[in-house]
């Protein structure tokens, strides 16, 4: 094997172990934001379980529930849209406008 194809060769690996390398970051990613998306609810209704047994308040209670809601709506549309990549602005499109004249 010469020179360049064992230089081709090593650069091959360490791009694959790049790429595991952020596939595993993603992972990881993916694992916290379901944990937080998962702890949001039961965050909330302790709050509002708090706000109706200790301070008998239930109105208090209601609005923990609603703005716990609108948060958890907020975060996992916020973290739908982030995990998903960006187009490359570099690529043609599958749009044709047809011939200029």
């Amino acid at each position: 094997m010469g020179k360049a194809k064992r230089a081709e060769k090593k650069a091959r690996k360490k791009n694959k172990e790049l790429e595991a390398e952020l596939e595993a970051a993603e992972e990881r990613t993916r694992t916290r934001r379901t944990v937080v998306l998962a702890a949001i609810p039961l965050v909330t209704l302790a709050a509002a379980a708090v706000c109706l047994w200790v301070y008998e308040a239930s109105t208090l209670a209601g609005a923990v529930l609603l703005g716990g809601a609108l948060f958890w709506l907020m975060a996992g549309l916020g973290f739908l849209g982030s995990s998903i990549r960006p187009r490359d602005r570099q690529r043609a499109g599958s749009i044709d406008f047809g011939q200029r004249r």
